[in-house]
């Protein structure tokens, strides 16, 4: 549509310059032609806006549609999202307490367990101990023996 405005323009141009008229025929001509032409550029600008304006209308009336429908589908999202949350922290806390109930008695065996072994490592310890004490008893008395009768051989 430009290309094609270009081309009347410039040949109305050239038919202005080229004509043998006067200065002010010539100029009183080209005055009505560029009113001419203000008044179909007027014309063409308001058929267009026109046409324009109610698909703006429309553009706007949908954009405001799935703005709201944007606002609802982040709501709904939302609420998902924490109920979601909440069952989670409801199965997250459930495992947390059949964890509990598994492992308490484990512990408390261990525990059970480790006195048991503590006493008998005790009790070991006692038995070693007391044999260590009669081995030394024996060594001093074989000691002594052996004194006793290495003096009884020197006398």
């Amino acid at each position: 549509m430009k290309g094609f405005m270009f081309v009347g323009l410039a040949g109305f141009l050239a038919g202005i310059f080229l004509a043998p008229k006067k200065g002010s025929e010539l100029r009183e001509q080209l005055c009505e032609k560029m009113d001419d032409l203000k008044s179909t550029a007027r014309d063409k600008g308001n058929q267009l806006k026109e046409v324009v304006m109610p698909v703006i209308s429309q553009v706007k009336e949908e954009g405001c549609t799935l703005k709201n429908e944007g606002r609802e589908i982040v709501q709904d999202v939302h609420a998902c999202l924490d109920k979601n949350m909440e069952t989670g922290k409801q199965v997250l806390g459930n495992a947390q307490e059949r964890l509990n109930d598994k492992v308490a008695p484990v512990v408390t065996l261990i525990k059970e367990d480790a006195k048991g072994l503590e006493e008998k490592a005790h009790n070991a310890v006692t038995k070693v101990s007391d044999k260590i004490d009669d081995l030394k008893q024996k060594g001093t008395d074989a000691l002594s023996d052996l004194k006793f009768k290495g003096e009884e051989k020197a006398s």
